[in-house]
């Protein structure tokens, strides 16, 4: 069975490689001269899921995803630069104090996945000064989105610089959208509801002071230990820009953020570089992945969760696609249907 995938970022390398294990024959279609040319072509992301304070449909789509990545990763190991070194989030607000109880209470990981720890625990975790309480997951971390791509796409017939205007060209017997806030320029998808989002991430050179971090901390914003001498931190969330020029100003701004929930950490930074990428994400911030028409289908609106949620939406449609039997709840599947928004 040949699936054409339209797009070469998470989503479409992420389906692709699962179709490829499944037996079948999926072709990408990217209209840059490489993949990961967009908000997939990151060198540090962070995979943590969606926090939901009930265990729902969301939450167990995340939950789920979360686990099936660290089965993924495990086996890509250094190709990917996965590094579980742990993450901990800043419970640094009202609602996030209400939510992260509630998360670990009602999704049911365990201590060993996931626990509330003190501010003082959290900085032994860290090696760095936090002045909150925080949300831990110690199999948390990092990995290279480019690079995952490249993993993901690896053996996969790829069509580079080839844009997919008429859907009607190509051969094979199932074509996907995989293409971001693209995806409108079909008619099948045009009515869905999605949006554009600019991020722009930091690299800064480490300092005496943060050289000590080893896990990834999150408060809004992020920061992950030092890859080379330098950290990523990120990221800005421009709904109103769609766009991937560097804009400096972003990169003070997500210093600033950083320093403001990490005062031990203040202190001049010197920038050594910047990427800025175009997200997409959905009316409710949910991906939509599923059945547009016969024999065509939809993977995106991924956003900021993009690394764990484009693999098993990936599962999902090729269980549908390979007629496998599904493993992922009605409820889950319905969460995602581009149905929702009929």
């Amino acid at each position: 069975m040949r699936v054409n995938i339209i797009g070469g970022g998470l989503a479409g390398c992420a389906l692709a490689y699962v179709l490829k294990r499944e037996g079948a024959e999926p072709v990408i279609y990217e209209a840059a001269d490489h993949i990961a040319s967009g908000a997939s072509g990151n060198d540090v992301g962070l995979y943590n899921p969606r926090f939901t304070a009930e265990f729902d449909a969301v939450g167990q789509f995340y939950s789920r995803a979360f686990h099936e990545a660290l089965k993924v990763f495990e086996g890509f190991g250094e190709a990917i630069e996965w590094n579980p070194c742990g993450a901990l989030h800043l419970m640094n607000d009202e609602k996030k104090q209400r939510r992260f109880p509630k998360t670990v209470k009602n999704w049911g990981w365990g201590e060993e996945g996931m626990r509330i720890v003190s501010a003082q625990d959290a900085s032994e975790i860290s090696g760095v000064q936090i002045p909150y309480d925080c949300l831990f997951l110690p199999q948390s971390g990092t990995v290279s989105p480019k690079k995952l791509c490249a993993h993901y796409a690896k053996g996969v017939d790829v069509h580079l610089n080839s844009p997919v205007a008429d859907l009607n060209t190509l051969d094979g017997d199932i074509t996907v959208l995989a293409n971001g806030v693209r995806c409108l320029s079909f008619n099948e998808a045009s009515h869905l509801p999605l949006k554009a989002v600019r991020g722009q991430v930091t690299y800064v050179k480490q300092s005496d002071k943060t050289a000590a971090l080893k896990t990834t901390i999150g408060y809004g914003g992020y920061m992950a230990p030092s890859i080379n001498g330098a950290h990523c931190v990120g990221s800005t969330f421009q709904r109103w820009l769609d766009h991937s020029d560097l804009i400096e100003e972003d990169n003070q701004d997500n210093i600033e953020k950083m320093v403001k929930n990490l005062p031990e950490l203040t202190g001049a930074y010197d920038v050594c570089g910047a990427r800025a990428g175009v997200r997409t994400t959905s009316k409710d911030h949910v991906p939509v992945v599923g059945a547009l028409d016969e024999n065509l289908y939809i993977s995106t609106a991924h956003g900021s969760h993009g690394i764990l949620s484009s693999l098993l939406s990936a599962v999902i449609l090729s269980n549908k696609i390979v007629l496998k039997e599904q493993d992922a709840s009605n409820s889950i599947e319905s969460a995602l249907s581009p149905d929702r928004y009929s």
